[in-house]
């Protein structure tokens, strides 16, 4: 009887053991990638439009309006991921490196200045300046969406892997991604969007409007 009680006494730290010994091993060898990319924004112009045709094209626009010029983003963003494991058999457990790819990008990135403008005219300058500073906002916020997605993803995951059923690990990272990290990315955009809307304030619709001596006003009698 003696025996068989040290026998279970010993087996207990050695069960701890071993599996302190998964952990460690999980936490040295199986941490977190993220890769997050975001490419340049680059643009197409296009002058071939008439401004009421442009107006079709605004979500926001009267029927009797005269859009001058916009500017249109698509923001296309691509997520891979990955999850190698490592298995500890005899606690019916593993342990996940999560590896998760973010490509980010506005494609197509695209400018319309009405074909009422002559290229070589005030009116035409200032619409395009405005445009241009459309364009700038997507440009500026794309290296800040790319931090602030790396950044999330390494808070998340503190440097660490998952833990979890065996076969459960892709399946966990598929859920954070379209459960979190996609209306994260969401958020991010609207706020970038909430910036372009500002662009386009009373007053500086008013500004516009009177620009070049009235050149805009006269030619137009609108806003854009």
């Amino acid at each position: 009887m003696r025996r068989l009680a040290l026998a279970c006494t010993l087996a207990l730290p050695c069960a701890a053991h071993a599996a302190d010994d998964f952990i460690a091993r999980c936490e040295r060898e199986m941490k977190p990638v993220f890769e997050v990319r975001a490419r340049e924004a680059k643009f197409d112009l296009s002058t071939s439009l008439s401004s009421r045709v442009l107006n079709t094209k605004v979500s926001y626009g009267a029927a009797a309006q005269l859009t001058m010029g916009m500017t249109s983003g698509t923001h296309r963003t691509e997520i891979g991921i990955d999850g190698p494991s490592m298995l500890d058999a005899a606690h019916r457990r593993e342990c996940v490196a999560p590896r998760i790819y973010v490509d980010l990008a506005y494609e197509p990135l695209r400018v319309f200045v009405a074909r009422e403008f002559h290229q070589q005219s005030c009116a035409y300058r200032t619409v395009y300046e405005h445009e241009m500073r459309h364009v700038q906002v997507y440009r500026d916020n794309l290296p800040v969406l790319e931090r602030h997605v790396r950044e999330a993803l390494e808070q998340r995951y503190a440097g660490r892997p998952l833990y979890g059923a065996p076969g459960t690990g892709l399946a966990r990272l598929e859920s954070d991604v379209d459960n979190w990290l996609r209306p994260f990315i969401k958020a991010e955009l609207a706020a970038v969007e909430r910036q372009q809307l500002a662009l386009d304030s009373p007053e500086e619709t008013f500004r516009l409007s009177h620009a070049c001596l009235g050149e805009v006003e006269a030619a137009m009698g609108s806003s854009f």
